[in-house]
């Protein structure tokens, strides 16, 4: 699903935005696509940058955060303190 843009209208109070309603269906649409992505990740980390996965997929391990980013194509971005 892609994000779900809530219309605030051009001045505030013309009528042209979203009902509350609706409003509020595309902001709990878009909050549980994003925690059903973050339940996902995964501790099984690629081998490899051109390791098998699907753009979106995301791993990580005490070192590292995983995104792949198209069809078997992994970056990654180191994890520290501080």
């Amino acid at each position: 699903m892609a994000k779900q843009t809530i219309n605030v209208g051009s001045v505030a109070n013309d009528g042209t935005g979203d009902a509350v309603r609706s409003a509020f269906q595309k902001t709990n649409a878009n909050f549980d696509e994003l925690y059903t992505q973050s339940q996902t990740a995964s501790a099984d980390v690629p081998a490899s940058a051109s390791a098998t996965g699907t753009a979106g997929q995301i791993a990580y391990n005490a070192d590292y955060f995983y995104v792949c980013v198209a069809t078997d194509t992994w970056k990654r971005a180191a994890l520290s303190t501080w």
